[in-house]
C-alpha cells in the first residue's frame, strides 16, 4: 500500500495542489494529517478519480435524453 502527499495526489489527478486541499477539507477525499502534512493512500485517490469518471460519464449519457424532451 503506498501513500502520497498533497503534491503526489495532485500529480495523479492532474490538478493544482490547492484543489486537493479543498477536496480534503470538504471531506470528498480521505486524508490524515501527520504532523504538518496530509497523507493519502494512493488507492483512495484512484477511487476518487474513478468515482468522478463514472459520475461524469453518467451525466453525459443523461444529458442528450434531457435535451430530447
Amino acid at each position: 500500500m503506498s501513500a502520497v502527499d498533497i503534491q503526489g495526489a495532485a500529480d495523479l489527478m492532474k490538478v493544482h495542489p490547492k484543489t486537493v486541499l479543498n477536496l480534503i477539507q470538504t471531506g470528498a477525499l480521505r486524508a490524515a494529517r501527520i504532523s504538518r502534512a496530509y497523507v493519502m493512500l494512493e488507492h483512495n485517490v484512484m477511487n476518487y478519480i474513478e468515482r468522478q469518471i463514472v459520475e461524469q460519464a453518467a451525466d453525459r449519457m443523461e444529458a442528450p435524453a434531457r435535451r430530447r424532451r
